[in-house]
């Protein structure tokens, strides 16, 4: 008796077949562009969150010239090779006011034999560290011994190596998904620049003069006594190298960082709030349309015994097959899109993505299916009491 019913309903979904696609194509186009704006948000936010705990440092030095690269490696993980003498740590080291800092030295993207794509390679003193350590996911003693790394989510560690310029290298710790090409990097001790280096060129990877020379640095991070005036610092930074340096201020970044993403997640609400009212109103359309269309059919089943009640309930269940299916062939089509692409997504916003657990994407999934399903059964509630409710006769003479 069941599967009749299912047959039946079925039936006549496809026996008005025109006006029932249109609506499952509005339906299914609805909650795309929901499901696309909710992960897209959440995407950001999370990537922002993350970005703010992690900036990790008062200033960042790095040379001449260079400010804006750097901009760029801290918001988007981008390498670029820009370098300065390594002595320029030790003296900024030592100043007055300031609480600990650290050096980095970068090369630019090489490829390597873990990865189909090119790594980014960093060099950074353990010991000294506070940037990199709040990235990763596990502990790790703040040293790495011999030829151990550290390497970003996306990269492939087999039996607990990674294969680099013909060698093998123990992976001791993976740092968390940061949404940005650092999840592309893999970081050695500053103490193996030399080996790496040199296995590097014998692979025949393009190396500069100075990465083929050592006793360079890219970046020295800074963070400052509570105590300590930064204009003061700086000063005497000034003072004591020169003016060759250009000061980045990883937390100034984050408060642009965070009026940009409220520009983006504005721009994102509006045109989902145009498209999905405009939506709407083709939904009643059609509801209306297919309704109407079904004015006489509905008074010949009256007139052969079945009740008003019956009636509903059978045309709802339609409208929800229609919306269910829609929903989620929607919300799938919507997954195809926004997550193999997530990262490009974020290049193109200019801003830290990351993008949801396998178990949120479904929790959102869920939600959308319900709230448009729900919509679109509001939606034609009005129609269908209209059309069940219309005298038989007055129907069949097609007249209200």
């Amino acid at each position: 008796m069941s599967r009749k019913k299912g047959n039946n309903l079925f039936k006549n979904i496809a026996s008005h077949g025109f006006y029932n696609a249109c609506l499952l194509a509005t339906i299914l186009i609805l909650s795309a562009i929901l499901f696309a704006s909710a992960v897209i948000r959440q995407s950001l936010n999370t990537g922002m969150k993350n970005m703010k705990k992690r900036l990790g440092s008062d200033i960042m030095l790095v040379p001449k010239g260079a400010k804006e690269n750097a901009e760029d490696l801290l918001l988007e993980g981008s390498r670029n090779t820009f370098y300065f003498d390594a002595s320029i740590y030790e003296k900024v080291s030592s100043i007055d006011g300031i609480a600990e800092s650290t050096s980095q030295i970068f090369l630019k993207s090489l490829s390597a034999d873990c990865c189909s794509s090119e790594v980014e390679i960093v060099f950074f003193d353990p010991e000294t560290d506070f940037v990199v350590g709040p990235w990763i996911e596990e502990e790790y003693a703040k040293t790495l011994s011999g030829n151990q790394v550290i390497v970003g989510n996306s990269i492939t560690v087999e039996n607990g190596v990674i294969r680099l310029f013909g060698q093998e290298y123990p992976v001791v710790a993976k740092m968390a998904k940061t949404g940005t090409a650092l999840d592309s990097s893999v970081y050695f001790s500053k103490e193996t620049m030399p080996d790496v280096i040199a296995h590097a060129e014998e692979k025949g990877s393009f190396l500069t003069k100075e990465q083929l020379e050592g006793g360079i640095i890219s970046s020295v991070f800074i963070n400052l006594r509570s105590e300590a005036k930064l204009e003061k610092v700086l000063e005497t930074v000034h003072q004591t190298i020169g003016d060759i340096f250009d000061v980045v201020y990883p937390k100034q970044l984050n408060t642009s960082l965070a009026g940009n993403l409220s520009r983006i997640t504005g721009i994102v609400d509006i045109i989902t709030y145009a498209l999905g009212g405009l939506l709407i109103v083709l939904l009643l359309l059609f509801h209306s349309l297919i309704m109407k269309g079904r004015k006489q059919e509905v008074a010949l089943l009256r007139i052969l015994g079945r009740t008003r009640k019956t009636l509903i309930r059978e045309l709802l269940s339609e409208v929800g097959v229609i919306s269910l299916s829609g929903t989620i062939i929607g919300c799938l089509f919507s997954m195809l899109i926004v997550f193999p692409f997530g990262t490009y997504i974020g290049m193109q916003f200019q801003m830290p993505y990351l993008g949801p657990s396998f178990a949120k994407a479904l929790l959102t999934m869920l939600l959308i299916v319900l709230f448009v399903s729900a919509i679109s059964l509001l939606t034609s509630i009005l129609f269908i009491l209209h059309v069940t409710h219309v005298e038989p006769y007055l129907a069949l003479r097609r007249e209200e």
